[in-house]
C-alpha cells in the first residue's frame, strides 16, 4: 500500500523520513495513512447583507447630501462671482473671480469629503463581510 504525505498528499517512498516535495517530517504514523483529500475552493455568493443597516442608510445619506453640496458648491460659487460684479468695488473683477473659484472649490471640497466618507463605511461593512466568509469558509 502506498504511503502518502499529510501536507501536500504526494506519494512517498518506501521508508522515507521527509517529503521530497514539501520536506515535511514524516512520521511512522503517516506510513500507511491515506492522502489528505484536497478540497477545491468554495466560492460563497455575494449577497447584499442585511448586517448594519443604519450604516448602509447613513451611506446612502451621504451620498445624496455630497451631491446637493456639490450642487450648491456650483450655484453659490456662480452667484458669489456675480455678487462681486463689476461697479460695486475696485478690482472687482478680480475679487470677482476669486470669490466664484473659492466657493466652487469649497463646495466641491466638501461634496468630495462627504462622497469618502460615505464610501469608507462601504469598506469597512464590505471588510466586516469577507471577514466573516472567510471565517465561515474556514470552519468547513
Amino acid at each position: 500500500m502506498a504511503s502518502f504525505c499529510t501536507n501536500c498528499a504526494v506519494a512517498l517512498d518506501p521508508g522515507s523520513k521527509f517529503c521530497g516535495i514539501c520536506g515535511a517530517r514524516i512520521d511512522s504514523t503517516q506510513q500507511n495513512s491515506s492522502p489528505k483529500p484536497i478540497m477545491p475552493p468554495q466560492v460563497v455568493p455575494r449577497t447584499q447583507s442585511s448586517r448594519y443597516p443604519a450604516l448602509r442608510i447613513i451611506a446612502v445619506i451621504l451620498k445624496i447630501l455630497a451631491v446637493i453640496t456639490a450642487i450648491a458648491g456650483v450655484v453659490g460659487g456662480l452667484s458669489l462671482g456675480s455678487l462681486t460684479g463689476p461697479g460695486y468695488l475696485p478690482n472687482s473683477g478680480a475679487i470677482s473671480g476669486l470669490a466664484m473659484f473659492g466657493g466652487l472649490l469649497l463646495g466641491l471640497c466638501y461634496a468630495l469629503f462627504l462622497w469618502a466618507s460615505a464610501e469608507l463605511i462601504n469598506v469597512v461593512l464590505d471588510i466586516e463581510e469577507n471577514t466573516r466568509q472567510a471565517a465561515t469558509l474556514q470552519t468547513r
